[in-house]
């Protein structure tokens, strides 16, 4: 077990102590940092896959994209790794914490639930982006190489903080990041202006998601070194949004 210390205050490093002088493969990384921007969890996520590559770890069958406030369901690792296991393309999947707070019928795995088969990790290069739009790379970029992504609504999670819509102002600059067409991004915020409702579904999340976006488009130059540069993926997440769109028309 890679644990990533970054900063915490609440004793987690006393903790950490204690458990590796009865479980010798803790191994723990304090980071000493303080930074909290968009950049923050794909880089600690990366200083672990590092880790574990460098000092030649025992390699493992999937990676779990937790959080540090998660409460998940009895059973919910073992279950998602035997539905995981049952198909070969499927290479990232999650329970869902969405839907008891208004947002039903999400079609794509979300939040800090989320299975990643290491197969294709390492395929697509073994690390994450550190750059907006991170999270959404990696299901865009497994259905643009013919594998399947999957969101289980029975198996349920939840997170602990409750959901605050300025981080939306993220995830509008991830979809500049990923390509995501201005009509699109236009009619998500419409729909979601129009049938608002709780959890990430406010009508302030929408405006916000929506400058998040046009402040992107405007002005690129200020988020240098923070968007993803694969022109492959973009393109197709264009083709995937416009498809989506002309099934809506």
């Amino acid at each position: 077990m890679v644990v990533i210390n970054d900063g915490s205050t609440d004793g987690t490093e006393k903790i950490l102590v204690a458990k590796s002088k009865v479980f010798p493969n803790i191994h723990t990384l304090n980071t000493g940092s303080k930074t909290r921007d968009i950049r923050r969890v794909p880089r600690l996520l990366n200083l672990g896959l590092d880790f574990s590559k460098n000092n030649e770890m025992p390699k493992t069958r999937y990676m779990m994209v937790s959080g540090d406030d998660n409460r998940l369901s009895v059973n919910y690792s073992e279950k998602m790794m035997d539905r995981m296991d049952e198909d070969p393309k499927l290479v990232v999947a999650s329970g869902d914490w969405l839907s008891s707070s208004g947002r039903k019928g999400a079609q794509m795995p979300h939040g800090g639930g989320r299975f990643v088969k290491m197969s294709y990790l390492s395929r697509i290069g073994g690390r994450y982006p550190v750059a907006y739009g991170w999270e959404t790379w990696l299901l865009y970029k497994a259905m643009q190489l013919g594998f399947s992504i999957r969101l289980f609504p029975d198996l349920r999670y939840e997170h602990l903080r409750p959901f605050h819509p300025k981080n939306l102002l993220g995830w509008g600059r991830a979809m500049y990041s990923l390509g995501f067409p201005t009509s699109f991004v236009l009619l998500r915020f419409l729909i979601n202006f129009l049938y608002s409702a709780r959890g990430t579904r406010s009508r302030q999340a929408a405006i916000t998601m929506l400058a998040g976006f046009i402040s992107a488009k405007l002005n690129p130059e200020a988020l240098t070194g923070m968007l993803i540069e694969d022109k492959g993926l973009k393109t197709f997440v264009r083709y995937f949004c416009t498809s989506r769109l002309t099934k809506l028309i």
